[in-house]
Protein backbone atom coordinates (compact mmCIF):
# COMPACT_ATOMS: atom_id res chain seq x y z
CA UNK A 1 0.00 0.00 0.00
CA UNK A 2 1.14 3.49 -0.71
CA UNK A 3 1.50 5.78 2.29
CA UNK A 4 0.16 8.86 0.57
CA UNK A 5 -2.27 7.02 -1.69
CA UNK A 6 -2.69 6.92 -5.42
CA UNK A 7 -3.42 10.17 -7.20
CA UNK A 8 -5.67 10.67 -10.21
CA UNK A 9 -2.66 11.91 -12.15
CA UNK A 10 -0.72 8.68 -11.52
CA UNK A 11 -3.65 6.51 -12.58
CA UNK A 12 -4.20 8.69 -15.67
CA UNK A 13 -0.55 8.37 -16.72
CA UNK A 14 -0.73 4.57 -16.32
CA UNK A 15 -3.93 4.48 -18.40
CA UNK A 16 -2.45 6.69 -21.12
CA UNK A 17 0.79 4.69 -21.32
CA UNK A 18 -1.11 1.41 -21.58
CA UNK A 19 -3.41 2.91 -24.23
CA UNK A 20 -0.53 4.13 -26.37
CA UNK A 21 1.25 0.78 -26.20
CA UNK A 22 -1.96 -1.12 -26.95
CA UNK A 23 -2.83 1.18 -29.86
CA UNK A 24 0.67 0.82 -31.34
CA UNK A 25 0.54 -2.96 -31.02
CA UNK A 26 -2.97 -3.08 -32.50
CA UNK A 27 -2.03 -1.01 -35.53
CA UNK A 28 1.14 -3.06 -36.05
CA UNK A 29 -0.83 -6.31 -35.76
CA UNK A 30 -3.54 -5.23 -38.23
CA UNK A 31 -0.98 -3.74 -40.66
CA UNK A 32 0.77 -7.12 -40.66
CA UNK A 33 -2.36 -8.68 -42.16
CA UNK A 34 -3.52 -10.41 -38.99
CA UNK A 35 -7.17 -10.41 -37.94
CA UNK A 36 -7.95 -7.99 -35.12
CA UNK A 37 -7.90 -9.27 -31.57
CA UNK A 38 -11.34 -10.16 -30.22
CA UNK A 39 -13.17 -9.32 -27.02
CA UNK A 40 -16.71 -10.14 -25.95
CA UNK A 41 -19.43 -8.15 -24.23
CA UNK A 42 -18.87 -10.20 -21.10
CA UNK A 43 -15.52 -8.46 -20.47
CA UNK A 44 -17.24 -5.13 -19.86
CA UNK A 45 -19.91 -6.72 -17.68
CA UNK A 46 -17.32 -8.53 -15.54
CA UNK A 47 -15.31 -5.34 -15.07
CA UNK A 48 -18.45 -3.45 -14.04
CA UNK A 49 -19.20 -6.24 -11.57
CA UNK A 50 -15.70 -6.02 -10.15
CA UNK A 51 -16.17 -2.28 -9.65
CA UNK A 52 -19.43 -2.97 -7.81
CA UNK A 53 -17.65 -5.44 -5.52
CA UNK A 54 -14.95 -2.88 -4.72
CA UNK A 55 -17.63 -0.29 -3.91
CA UNK A 56 -19.49 -2.83 -1.79
CA UNK A 57 -16.36 -3.56 0.23
CA UNK A 58 -15.63 0.14 0.54
CA UNK A 59 -19.08 0.90 1.95
CA UNK A 60 -17.86 -0.49 5.26
CA UNK A 61 -15.29 2.31 5.37
CA UNK A 62 -17.85 4.92 4.35
CA UNK A 63 -20.16 3.77 7.14
CA UNK A 64 -17.29 3.93 9.62
CA UNK A 65 -16.41 7.48 8.59
CA UNK A 66 -20.02 8.46 9.21
CA UNK A 67 -20.08 6.83 12.65
CA UNK A 68 -22.41 3.98 11.76
CA UNK A 69 -20.10 1.03 12.38
CA UNK A 70 -16.61 0.01 13.45
CA UNK A 71 -13.99 -1.56 11.17
CA UNK A 72 -10.98 -3.39 12.53
CA UNK A 73 -7.66 -1.86 11.42
CA UNK A 74 -6.55 -5.02 9.59
CA UNK A 75 -9.83 -5.06 7.63
CA UNK A 76 -9.41 -1.39 6.79
CA UNK A 77 -5.87 -2.05 5.54
CA UNK A 78 -7.13 -4.88 3.34
CA UNK A 79 -9.89 -2.71 1.91
CA UNK A 80 -7.34 0.01 1.18
CA UNK A 81 -5.06 -2.52 -0.54
CA UNK A 82 -8.00 -3.76 -2.63
CA UNK A 83 -8.88 -0.19 -3.57
CA UNK A 84 -5.37 0.73 -4.68
CA UNK A 85 -4.92 -2.52 -6.60
CA UNK A 86 -8.27 -1.99 -8.30
CA UNK A 87 -7.36 1.55 -9.30
CA UNK A 88 -4.10 0.46 -10.93
CA UNK A 89 -5.57 -2.69 -12.48
CA UNK A 90 -8.49 -0.72 -13.85
CA UNK A 91 -6.10 1.82 -15.37
CA UNK A 92 -3.97 -0.82 -17.09
CA UNK A 93 -6.95 -2.79 -18.40
CA UNK A 94 -8.74 0.38 -19.52
CA UNK A 95 -5.65 1.46 -21.42
CA UNK A 96 -5.32 -1.91 -23.11
CA UNK A 97 -8.97 -2.06 -24.12
CA UNK A 98 -9.32 1.56 -25.19
CA UNK A 99 -6.06 1.36 -27.15
CA UNK A 100 -7.44 -1.57 -29.14
CA UNK A 101 -10.71 0.30 -29.73
CA UNK A 102 -8.79 3.30 -31.08
CA UNK A 103 -6.63 1.02 -33.25
CA UNK A 104 -9.78 -0.44 -34.84
CA UNK A 105 -11.55 2.91 -35.28
CA UNK A 106 -9.99 3.80 -38.68
CA UNK A 107 -11.24 0.48 -40.10
CA UNK A 108 -14.72 0.72 -38.52
CA UNK A 109 -16.53 0.18 -41.81
CA UNK A 110 -14.52 -2.89 -42.80
CA UNK A 111 -15.55 -6.47 -41.99
CA UNK A 112 -17.43 -5.74 -38.77
CA UNK A 113 -14.56 -3.95 -37.12
CA UNK A 114 -16.85 -1.13 -35.98
CA UNK A 115 -18.81 -3.53 -33.79
CA UNK A 116 -15.60 -5.01 -32.47
CA UNK A 117 -14.26 -1.53 -31.69
CA UNK A 118 -17.48 -0.86 -29.76
CA UNK A 119 -16.96 -4.04 -27.70
CA UNK A 120 -13.41 -2.97 -26.89
CA UNK A 121 -14.64 0.50 -25.89
CA UNK A 122 -17.37 -0.89 -23.61
CA UNK A 123 -14.84 -3.19 -21.93
CA UNK A 124 -12.51 -0.20 -21.55
CA UNK A 125 -15.26 1.86 -19.94
CA UNK A 126 -15.95 -1.03 -17.55
CA UNK A 127 -12.29 -0.93 -16.56
CA UNK A 128 -12.50 2.84 -16.08
CA UNK A 129 -15.39 2.21 -13.66
CA UNK A 130 -13.23 -0.32 -11.78
CA UNK A 131 -10.36 2.15 -11.51
CA UNK A 132 -12.66 4.97 -10.42
CA UNK A 133 -14.26 2.75 -7.79
CA UNK A 134 -10.80 1.93 -6.45
CA UNK A 135 -9.88 5.61 -6.17
CA UNK A 136 -13.19 6.43 -4.49
CA UNK A 137 -12.83 3.65 -1.92
CA UNK A 138 -9.24 4.75 -1.27
CA UNK A 139 -10.62 8.19 -0.48
CA UNK A 140 -13.11 6.65 1.94
CA UNK A 141 -10.19 4.92 3.70
CA UNK A 142 -8.36 8.19 4.38
CA UNK A 143 -7.97 9.16 8.02
CA UNK A 144 -8.43 12.89 8.51
CA UNK A 145 -6.44 14.82 11.09
CA UNK A 146 -9.70 15.44 12.96
CA UNK A 147 -10.09 11.67 13.50
CA UNK A 148 -6.79 11.33 15.35
CA UNK A 149 -6.50 11.32 19.13
CA UNK A 150 -5.94 14.93 20.28
CA UNK A 151 -3.38 13.85 22.88
CA UNK A 152 -1.16 12.33 20.14
CA UNK A 153 -0.80 15.70 18.43
CA UNK A 154 0.23 17.59 21.54
CA UNK A 155 2.88 15.02 22.43
CA UNK A 156 1.08 13.89 25.62
CA UNK A 157 1.10 10.14 26.13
Amino acid sequence: MLDRGLRWSTVTVVLAAAAVLSWAFGRWWIAGGHPPLRVGWLAGVVLLGMGAVVLGMGLRMWRMRHGRTHVEPVVAARILGLAQASALTGAVIAGLHLGQAIALAPDAGFAGRGGLALKWAVAGLGAVVLGSAGLLVQRWCRIDDDDEDPSSRSGVS
